[in-house]
């Protein structure tokens, strides 16, 4: 692919002047727990490819990930740390502080031990030691603003507690605190950060999106007050990510959707195929967005699992036999790919080959009955 060498992204020195070049593409890995196993996925069909990107955006898993690429781990070193993971290494309650605590505990789980295992992970220094501009974001709990680690003024902080505080969501792992200042889960606002990477200027974003679709299957809800707040977050994440594509999705915008949404957000027993699906989705979308397909269709692909087909566009269809006219699918899509007529009139589509469409599946999950199909995803 036409874009900067990775090598040439490096420059000397440190902080803020190590990485003067403006990057040409940008890798974006977003949030979703254990589903993050994907974009190890989409690493090994980037290098397949041969598509280089200078400069890694990540949200909590993506900011684990995001931090081994931007450290140039090898794909096959990743695939084995995340093969080893186990589930007991990671969750472990805070049982005496609850106990003794109550609601007042400040987590279910002990985030010591999580940081103990970064650091086990994670090449030791920071920012400035990496071979990449690496950002990864986080929460300010005491004015909910957004911080990006990595970025000119906040690159002084370690990469384990940087890549710590993005990843830990609210009531499973303490906040990391800094200067006076509590840190958490950065897929709380930003699940999928593309607005900080347009500000990268780059020619060209790789964006990988793991929340669940309406379109793809939802992951089984069980009535338990764990699973209620995981599926709750679940939810606000899918909805800030639909605004997010609907203004900053275009075609300097490579899409990638690993479908990956049934299953549990930590989901350990699946790694292995996570890993399959991001890889396979990724070799999908890449060979056939107009961005990147001329630069990749001329590579051997055997054992492709789907065929080379362009998908610029989203085919919108809706069943007349289900459609009741509530007019959801006009009031939710912001790029006019429907019609709704008087109420209770059935809706019509206006694009049946949307070119527009930011794939954000808004329309198929506020129809009521189920009645829009999206295809070509």
């Amino acid at each position: 692919m036409n874009a900067t060498s990775q090598d040439s992204a490096a420059g000397s020195g440190d902080g803020r002047d190590r990485f003067p070049r403006r990057p040409h593409t940008v890798l974006v890995l977003g949030g979703g727990g254990m589903r993050g196993m994907a974009h190890v996925g989409v690493l090994k069909a980037l290098e397949t490819l041969g598509v280089r990107f200078d400069a890694v955006v990540g949200t909590s898993i993506g900011a684990l990930v995001g931090a081994m690429a931007a450290a140039r781990f090898p794909t096959a070193q990743m695939e084995e740390i995340v093969y080893q993971l186990k589930k007991e290494e990671y969750f472990r309650l805070n049982l005496v502080r609850l106990l003794l605590r109550g609601t007042s505990a400040p987590s279910m789980y002990r985030g010591d031990l999580f940081q103990e295992r970064l650091r086990e992970i994670l090449p030791p220094g920071g920012f400035g030691d990496l071979e990449m501009p690496f950002y990864c974001n986080a929460v300010r709990l005491e004015n909910g603003g957004t911080v990006f680690w990595g970025a000119p003024g906040m690159d002084d902080v370690s990469l384990v507690d940087a890549v710590y505080s993005s990843c830990a969501l609210p009531g499973i792992f303490e906040p990391y605190e800094r200067e006076g200042f509590h840190y958490m889960d950065g897929g709380l606002v930003d699940p999928i950060p593309l607005r900080f990477a347009k500000a990268l200027r780059p020619e060209l974003i790789i964006a990988v999106d793991l929340t669940v679709k309406a379109t793809f299957k939802a992951p089984n809800y069980r009535s338990k007050v764990v699973s209620t707040m995981y599926r709750a977050f679940e939810i606000a994440e899918e909805v800030i990510v639909e605004h997010l594509l609907h203004m900053h999705s275009d075609h300097h915008v490579v899409l990638i959707q690993p479908k990956v949404g049934h299953l549990h957000r930590f989901d350990f027993d699946e790694v292995e195929d996570v890993v399959h699906r991001g890889e396979e989705e990724a070799l999908r979308v890449l060979t056939s967005h107009a961005a990147t397909r001329m630069h990749v269709t001329e590579q051997v692909l055997p054992g492709l699992a789907c065929p080379i087909q362009p998908r610029d566009y989203v085919s919108v269809r809706i069943d007349p036999g289900k459609c009741i006219g509530c007019g959801m699918c006009s009031a939710i899509c912001e790029t006019d790919a429907f019609i709704a007529g008087l109420p209770g009139e059935r809706a019509t589509v206006r694009k049946l080959t949307h070119y527009e469409c930011t794939r954000d599946h808004a329309c198929a999950r506020n129809c009521p009955v189920e009645a829009i199909s999206l295809g070509n995803l």
